[in-house]
């Protein structure tokens, strides 16, 4: 009788189980953004995947998270520290990054298409294959693994010194 129950409730549970899983991350990830909105920090959280595009996040700690392939479109990052923040695959585009402090950030893979980074921290900071096209630096800290990266489009992108490139190139992504 318990071999008859297993053979039948073990393929039920087999197929229930991603969907039992995909509902708790997304629990755990709605109640860590709500204590961070609340607490205007997240400090080694897990956000990996996190919808956050066109949020507010000025001024919000978010040292050492992982954002790994967040959607961060348009979002407002002016001041946030993301230091040690991984941000691989994740998308930037238009996100609004002055004066943010970045040093020490896995920026690999990711999309900051006119996102403005002017006078942000960049020290450290890896870029390698993301797209920084249309991107404002200017001010930022100097960071040479930006300029001196190859796997990095920086067409017409505001440099640190003010001066434009016109280094254009697509990104072959490398796994």
């Amino acid at each position: 009788m318990m071999i008859y129950l297993l053979r039948h409730i073990f393929p039920v549970f087999l197929i229930l189980t991603p969907t039992i899983v995909t509902q708790v991350n997304d629990l755990l990830h709605q109640n860590m953004l709500k204590q961070m909105k609340a607490t205007k920090r997240c400090v080694g959280c897990n956000l990996s995947g996190v919808n956050l595009s066109g949020a507010n996040l000025q001024e919000f700690d978010l040292r050492s998270t992982n954002l790994q392939g967040a959607n961060l479109t348009n979002a407002n990052l002016q001041d946030a520290n993301l230091q040690w923040a991984d941000l691989r695959y994740t998308n930037l585009q238009g996100a609004n990054l002055t004066g943010s402090n970045l040093s020490f950030t896995l920026l690999v893979e990711t999309d900051l298409q006119g996102a403005n980074l002017e006078a942000s921290n960049l020290e450290m900071a890896a870029f390698r294959n993301s797209n920084l096209s249309r991107a404002n630096l200017s001010k930022a800290s100097k960071n040479q693994n930006i300029q001196n990266s190859h796997s990095v489009n920086l067409c017409n992108t505001i440099l640190p010194n003010g001066i434009i490139s016109e280094r254009c190139h697509s990104i072959s992504h490398q796994n």
